[in-house]
């Protein structure tokens, strides 16, 4: 399988290349991945100091808090998509992957409003998806030049793709990784949760169990 992989805010494509290293690892050597990285320059993320090697420079796809900068960043991510895919999954962390999911809702939404069930089918076959603590954007908000996080609820289990679900019990804004964990299909929806915070734990215990849930996603998808 062809993996997009998004890193985090105030990180790069270097740092979640060596956070998902064994991860991918374990995974064999039966994939690819196209790690893209941001362009907005943006302060290193406090809990990346470990990661980094000097003053390396770390950016963010978009400001989180800009509706104009979010909205371009997600025409991006298609557009690229469009141009260097096709992939068969998605790898985010943290920003990268509130971007996708919020991306994929948004696709699918169209496609479901599209006359004759006509319109784009998902990017992507498989999502995993690493300690997601922002709001899923709400797309029309955003089109009206408005960061507005109430309007993006979708009901339960509405993305319909295989996914994997990781987060930490001491990650400040877990809540959010759950609840845009319900908006996929349950049956095709594996979590893992682990003791630390906003990271991939590097625990071996956890490495067994994030192995775990992201084979099984990959399994659901068929490819």
């Amino acid at each position: 399988m062809r993996f997009l992989c998004l890193h985090g805010i105030g990180s790069n494509s270097r740092i979640l290349q060596q956070q998902t290293a064994a991860i991918r690892y374990e995974l064999g050597n039966r994939h690819s991945y196209d790690f893209v990285e941001g362009t907005l320059p943006w302060t290193p993320d406090p809990m990346l100091k470990e990661n980094m090697l000097g003053d390396e420079k770390t950016f963010s796809y978009c400001d989180p808090a800009d509706a104009k900068s979010c909205l371009q960043t997600i025409d991006l991510l298609e557009r690229y998509v469009a141009a260097e895919g096709p992939y068969d999954g998605v790898i985010g962390f943290s920003l990268g992957a509130n971007i996708a999911i919020s991306w994929m809702i948004e696709r699918q939404r169209q496609r479901q409003t599209a006359q004759n069930g006509t319109g784009d089918d998902l990017p992507f076959k498989v999502g995993i998806f690493f300690s997601n603590t922002f709001p899923l954007y709400d797309m029309n908000a955003l089109q009206e030049g408005r960061i507005d996080h109430s309007g993006a609820a979708v009901p339960d289990g509405s993305l319909d793709l295989p996914t994997a679900h990781i987060w930490g019990v001491r990650d400040g804004g877990y809540e959010h990784a759950q609840i845009a964990s319900r908006t996929c299909k349950a049956e095709k929806r594996s979590v893992y949760v682990h003791g630390r915070a906003h990271e991939i734990s590097s625990s071996p215990d956890d490495l067994i169990g994030m192995v775990k849930v992201v084979n099984r996603a990959i399994g659901e998808a068929g490819c």
